[in-house]
C-alpha cells in the first residue's frame, strides 16, 4: 500500500489511560491543515464506534474531534501520526481486532475535491 493510500499509522491500536489510541496517517502528498480532514467513520469488529467523545492528538496538542473543522493553522506534516483518541472505547491489552478508519481529504486548492481513503486492518492492542 503506498503511503499516500494509507490512513492507519504504523503504532496501530493501543490503550492508555483515556481509553485507546489509534493512529493515523495523512492519506496525501503534501502537508495539509487538519480543517480540511475529516474523520468520515471508525469502525472496530464490525461495529461503528461513536465518535462524539474522540480527541485528536498531535505534536503535543489535543482538541476535540469535533473542532478539527477549526484547526488552519495547525498542519500535519506528512510524515507524522497524529492520534485518534476513543475515551469510550475500551479494549483488552494484547486483544486483535478488525480496524476500518475512513479519512476524507479536502485539500484547499482544489475546491470541490473531497478525496475518500479508507483503510481496514487487523490490528493488535499494544500497552
Amino acid at each position: 500500500m503506498l503511503p499516500v493510500e494509507r490512513v492507519i499509522g504504523e503504532e496501530g491500536l493501543a490503550a492508555s489511560g483515556s481509553g485507546v489510541k489509534l493512529a493515523m496517517r495523512l492519506p496525501w502528498y503534501r502537508s495539509l491543515p487538519f480543517s480540511v480532514v475529516e474523520v468520515a467513520s471508525l469502525e472496530v469488529d464490525g461495529r461503528a464506534v461513536d465518535l462524539s467523545d474522540a480527541q485528536i492528538e498531535y505534536n503535543g496538542e489535543s482538541w476535540p474531534l469535533a473542532e478539527n473543522g477549526e484547526k488552519v493553522d495547525t498542519f500535519w506534516f506528512i510524515r507524522d501520526s497524529s492520534f485518534l483518541v476513543l475515551p469510550s472505547l475500551a479494549l483488552p491489552v494484547d486483544s486483535e481486532h478488525e480496524v476500518a478508519l475512513n479519512l476524507f481529504v479536502s485539500p484547499p486548492y482544489i475546491p470541490g475535491m473531497k478525496r475518500v481513503n479508507p483503510q481496514t486492518d487487523t490490528l493488535r492492542v499494544a500497552a
